[in-house]
């Protein structure tokens, strides 16, 4: 597992929580860094099967980076609530709105 995801985890934890996330998608997607930044991204086997090395698109799913003042920022992409949401929630809210 990725240094940062690891020693960033509680704080992801806690954005997923917040955002109706799944933390269990969020530890599995790939994970790319470097010493102040993380990005999350969905390697699709399907469409490649060595990712970067074979230049298989992985579309960025969360951007994690430290700013100025050493505080966590969180950017979502365009594929980040198709890749993070937490269906079992998102199913009972469904269940919900047709009761």
């Amino acid at each position: 597992m990725c240094k940062l995801f690891e020693e960033w985890s509680m704080e992801i934890q806690a954005f997923c929580l917040k955002n109706n996330y799944s933390f269990e998608k969020a530890k599995k997607l790939s994970k790319n860094w470097g010493k102040d930044f993380l990005l999350l991204g969905y390697h699709d086997p399907e469409k490649g099967k060595t990712g970067l090395l074979d230049d298989t698109p992985m579309p960025v799913v969360l951007h994690i980076y430290k700013d100025a003042g050493g505080h966590l920022v969180f950017e979502q992409t365009e594929h980040t609530e198709k890749y993070l949401r937490d269906t079992e929630d998102f199913v009972s809210e469904l269940n919900r709105k047709i009761s």
